[in-house]
């Protein structure tokens, strides 16, 4: 079925979006400097992840391999959907039989060419991914709040 297409997309940028909060939240909670703190929150997303595991190491009492595997798939996470949100989205193109794709382009000076293709079946698999890591970082976050 190809009507839940942009829902699937809705609901990547929704959990995106969420985990950001989380993130911003976490780094609220366990930083002891409110100024940098608030600043720290306008800055690119992956810096926040940097941030977010140094404080989760020093502050905390989670497994260095808990959160150092939470802030990869936050990282990864945060490509693919930057991906997802800056790539145009086809549908109902007879030469892809109707099937919506997002189409990864990329431009040389010459010419702009595909470099691969999104289909229904990724933003389902990116869309369960995006839900674990939802529910493993607010089952991480009360971990968080106990210092070492």
């Amino acid at each position: 079925m190809t009507g839940d297409f942009p829902a699937l997309v809705g609901t990547i940028i929704h959990h995106c979006g969420a985990l950001e909060f989380l993130t911003n939240n976490a780094i609220r909670a366990l930083g002891t400097d409110d100024i940098l703190s608030t600043k720290l929150i306008n800055s690119p997303f992956s810096k926040r992840i940097d941030v977010l595991r140094h404080l989760l190491k020093a502050r905390t009492k989670l497994q260095p391999s808990e959160i150092d595997n939470l802030c990869k798939d936050l990282q990864e996470i945060a490509e693919e959907r930057n991906v997802i949100a800056h790539n145009p989205i086809v549908h109902g193109d007879p030469q892809l039989k109707g099937t919506p794709r997002i189409l990864v382009v990329r431009h040389t000076p010459e010419s702009a060419h595909i470099k691969k293709e999104i289909t229904r079946e990724d933003l389902v698999s990116l869309a369960n991914r995006t839900k674990t890591l939802l529910e493993t970082f607010v089952r991480l976050i009360p971990s968080s709040t106990q210092t070492k």
